[in-house]
């Protein structure tokens, strides 16, 4: 197994619970603006969220479009009368006080901590990763923290692993293992850049990329046997 000197973590879906978080963020937003709060309403923001998110990475919109542009379809499709600009901002802020994490996160980074460099890399907006990691003093947690909106590039383009690559000091790009959930933005960008992967798939779907991830864990806790392998008896 591959000595791994670096692990390079995606934020949301990987260590923070971003539905957990967006939802309640969402919901507090549209309450304040007098907008009854429904089940299934999340659902449809999920969707176009993630529509929204997809045609970033495929380079067809920018990020400064797509904080807005997420809430102004979505509000056109619930028939919603509010502005997706203002509204926005009113979200993040929010988001940004609600740091839950996912299972096995707190207990996964307490065993890591000193065993190996750290670094958090995320397309996620500035406004709320920063007070959300310092919320819980996870800012104190990582070696290197790269967020794609205050660099310029976004997973899972090169020039945002390039950049990442000058901040951790330029290892072989074999000593560097990516985890996150996204196969698109976290696995094929880092394949393609020459790092190691991890799929974080707790849904355990079928993989298809090829060649794909070294290693697929549906649990956190699994990357103990990745990252700090207990050495085998003599």
């Amino acid at each position: 197994m591959e000595k791994y000197t670096w692990a390079l973590f995606d934020a949301d879906h990987t260590l923070f619970d971003f539905d957990k978080a967006s939802e309640e963020a969402l919901s507090e937003v549209l309450s304040a603006h007098g907008e009854g709060w429904e089940d299934g309403m999340y659902a449809d923001y999920k969707r176009i969220n993630v529509q929204c998110w997809a045609e970033h990475e495929q380079g067809l919109i920018n990020r400064d479009t797509l904080v807005y542009e997420r809430f102004r379809r979505y509000f056109e499709f619930r028939q919603l009368d509010l502005d997706p600009i203002a509204t926005q901002k009113e979200y993040l802020r929010r988001l940004g006080t609600k740091p839950y994490l996912m299972p096995g996160a707190e207990e996964m980074m307490d065993l890591l901590e000193g065993k190996v460099k750290l670094g958090y890399i995320t397309n996620g907006m500035t406004e709320v990763q920063r007070p959300r990691m310092e919320k819980i003093g996870w800012h104190k947690r990582f070696d290197v923290i790269v967020i794609a909106g205050e660099i310029g590039h976004s997973k899972p383009h090169f020039g945002y692993f390039d950049y990442v690559h000058q901040q951790i000091g330029k290892p072989n790009h074999h000593e560097v293992l990516v985890i996150g959930d996204s196969l698109t933005a976290d696995i094929e960008g880092a394949l393609s850049f020459g790092y190691h992967t991890c799929w974080y798939n707790p849904e355990q779907a079928a993989c298809p990329l090829q060649p794909g991830p070294e290693f697929i864990i549906s649990h956190l806790e699994e990357i103990r046997d990745i990252l700090v392998p207990v050495p085998a008896s003599s």
